[in-house]
């Protein structure tokens, strides 16, 4: 693998701003690092205009990693600090300039950066690291300013097969390749350890969903799915854990449904991945998904995934293997296959198949196909 000569410009939100996005970047960032091509990160000094931010804070507590080189030059009240940042990925002489890209909010940001990028260093390579082709429920005016940037990238790296089918439909000029989410291996606390910190009983079948809550992702499906769940198992307990957007602010306002324990709130790392050692499976109930970076978690705790049959799940979860997947929108296939989950006392031969599908999606992998996508390292099958 070449080594900080190689040139690797990352551009995207890294912590302490709040997403799972911006873990992702960082844990790219670590991973190019571990195979000697240490990256220069430029993230934001700013990010969402607070109008078009629905969530309580984008920005947590803390500093930028420490591990990794970052420099906080983006602002996405200036696109002109887009600009800025081609120039200093230039001056490095980055082969490979890798964005990530999620929301078209910052499409012109992006297609500016490109735009410019490729004036200044013309043989480097541009690539987008798509979490979404377009935001979630887009009009026709955000598809049409996602496609602004998307074609001014000489790579898409997409997540599933749909969003691969769809950018050589309506992407023509750049290349797509499917590049799945990965999971990250992380320490891991004993479950019965995990749920006394928690306080949460030792033998009940415990369910969790984590991430926001947001009305693609389905939360209301599985309350209604999981009333079902608790009428025949009145044990079972189901966490919803993570910041409420939209429609989902409205539970702070009434009582938690029986057996249901709401943690309405960004959760920590700590705090998150304690709910995923205490669990016995992770529900993602989406009604469509790109790609889950809650799927590739649960995956690196070996906890299966029940959820939505969509293109973001099917990529990484195999059903019958490390999960089980039902048709979206339906809270009767979702509840059958909860109580399935535990009549047939699925979670050891699920959660076996769960941690073989996590050591195969590695942080190293990801990042080994990224730099082999910008001409750097010897590509996917070694190092």
């Amino acid at each position: 693998m070449s080594g900080p000569g190689a040139g690797v410009v990352l551009l995207g939100p890294v912590p302490p701003w709040r997403s799972g996005i911006a873990d992702q970047t960082v844990r790219l960032a670590r991973a190019m690092t571990r195979l000697g091509a240490p990256p220069l990160v430029i993230t934001f000094s700013r990010m969402y205009p607070r109008a078009l931010y629905p969530g309580a804070a984008d920005r947590g507590e803390g500093a930028f990693p420490g591990d990794v080189e970052v420099v906080p030059l983006l602002d996405g009240f200036d696109p002109l600090s887009f600009r800025r940042a081609a120039a200093l990925a230039a001056s490095r002489g980055a082969r490979l300039a890798a964005a990530a890209f999620w929301t078209s909010v910052f499409a012109p940001h992006l297609a500016l950066f490109l735009s410019a990028h490729r004036a200044e260093a013309p043989d480097a390579v541009r690539l987008l690291l798509c979490h979404n082709l377009a935001d979630h429920e887009a009009g026709p005016l955000r598809r049409a300013l996602a496609r602004s940037a998307l074609r001014r990238a000489d790579v898409l790296a997409v997540q599933n097969a749909g969003d691969l089918a769809t950018a050589q439909r309506e992407v023509p000029e750049p290349r797509a390749v499917l590049v799945p989410h990965p999971a990250e291996p992380v320490p891991r606390v004993p479950r019965a350890e995990a749920r006394r910190l928690l306080d949460l009983p030792e033998g009940a079948p415990v369910f969790l969903f984590s991430g926001l809550l947001r009305l693609y992702k389905g939360w209301d499906v599985l309350l209604e799915a999981f009333s079902v769940v608790r009428r025949e198992l009145p044990s079972a307990l189901l966490v919803l854990a993570g910041e409420p957007w939209g429609e989902a602010k409205a539970l702070r306002e009434r009582s938690a449904p029986d057996g249901v324990l709401l943690r309405l709130r960004f959760l920590p790392p700590d705090e998150r991945g304690l709910l995923f050692d205490a669990c016995n499976a992770v529900v993602c109930p989406y009604r469509h998904a790109t790609g889950s970076g809650i799927a590739g978690d649960a995956l690196a705790h070996g906890r299966p995934v029940i959820g939505s049959d969509v293109p973001g799940l099917s990529v990484v979860v195999r059903h019958g293997t490390s999960g089980l997947l039902v048709p979206p929108g339906d809270p009767r296939l979702l509840a059958a296959a909860m109580l399935r989950f535990v009549h047939e006392g699925l979670g050891p031969r699920l959660s076996a198949g769960a941690e073989a599908a996590g050591a195969q999606l590695s942080p190293e992998g990801h990042a080994r196909t990224i730099l082999a996508l910008g001409g750097i390292g010897p590509g996917p099958a070694g190092c």
